[in-house]
């Protein structure tokens, strides 16, 4: 159970306690907004546009309550969100009021039931409440037909272990996993090991290493894909099944130095994107204290 820290003040009038189910529903109870007509909107943003999934870019929850018995404190109202709706992959802001543009405060976030999620049959959907920079509400969702999910992941100097669950999908026979250049047409491929949806590869940095850096020597990174099989198409791997909606800064893995032809050499790590999927980033490696 979370609660959200401080940030600087917002416009917004009410606040909202939620509550996440492993079958990827959410419960909102609404303080403050007990008002005739009142509804409680959750509107796509703009740049989220294009991702995956389709349908609409704004769903209407009707607020009906109260959710608490009568002198047990505020009035509140109460919208669920079931998991039978649903939402393209993107953020969504949370706003109620009968025109639907008052900005949600973040109450308190019971995620518990996200940690380490089973996904039924169907298309993977995860969604995450989470506090904004600027203190509102706003939902994390995903979605994904087949979906890998990056689960242990063990570091050594000279590369990485990896063990996952495929979802909608099957291992067949020659599966690889393929190391994307991000922005670029190079691509590293490693055999992948499993049975049924359960898989596991190793991917050296050492190839990934002696690609050129990005310009004047920026990092490069590298996106992970899974391929079942050797004509189907690549399955980006992430991590999504559980409470946490941005892991760069959670989920930090050891960096290792990596020899590369011509340079001081890099630095490999495996990590995650803003959109929680997983990658493997060359970063230079700093330049040697000279001996005094």
């Amino acid at each position: 159970m979370t609660r959200p820290i401080g940030r600087r003040a917002s416009p917004a009038v009410c606040t909202a306690d939620c509550i996440a189910d492993s079958a990827g529903g959410i419960t909102f109870d609404i303080t403050d907004a007990a008002r005739p007509g009142a509804t409680l909107v959750l509107r796509r943003r703009a740049d989220a546009v294009g991702t995956h999934g389709g349908g609409d870019d704004e769903v209407r929850l009707p607020l009906t309550g109260p959710a608490t018995a009568s002198g047990a404190g505020p009035a509140r109202l109460r919208a669920v969100l079931p998991s039978t709706v649903e939402l393209a992959e993107g953020h969504w802001d949370i706003f109620t009021g009968t025109s639907g543009d008052q900005p949600v405060r973040p109450g308190i976030r019971d995620v518990r039931a996200l940690i380490d999620r089973v996904p039924g049959t169907g298309p993977v959907a995860a969604r995450v409440p989470y506090p904004t920079a600027d203190g509102r509400l706003a939902l994390r969702t995903w979605l994904r037909a087949p979906h890998a999910e990056a689960g242990t992941v063990r570091c050594a100097p000279a590369g990485m272990s990896v063990e996952g669950v495929l979802y909608g999908a099957e291992l067949g026979e020659h599966a690889r996993a393929e190391a994307r250049l991000h922005g670029g047409d190079r691509t590293h491929r490693v055999a992948v090991t499993g049975r049924g949806g359960v898989f596991a590869f190793t991917l050296p940095y050492g190839p990934l290493a002696e690609e050129p850096g990005g310009p004047g020597g920026e990092g490069r990174r590298w996106d992970l894909w899974l391929l079942p099989a050797p004509d189907t198409a690549g399955i980006r791997i992430s991590r999504i099944l559980d409470d946490i909606w941005d892991k760069r800064a959670i989920h930090v893995y050891p960096a290792h130095a990596v020899p590369a032809h011509g340079t001081d050499g890099r630095l490999a790590a495996p990590g995650y994107t803003h959109d929680n999927d997983f990658c493997v980033r060359l970063d230079p490696a700093p330049a040697p204290v000279p001996t005094p």
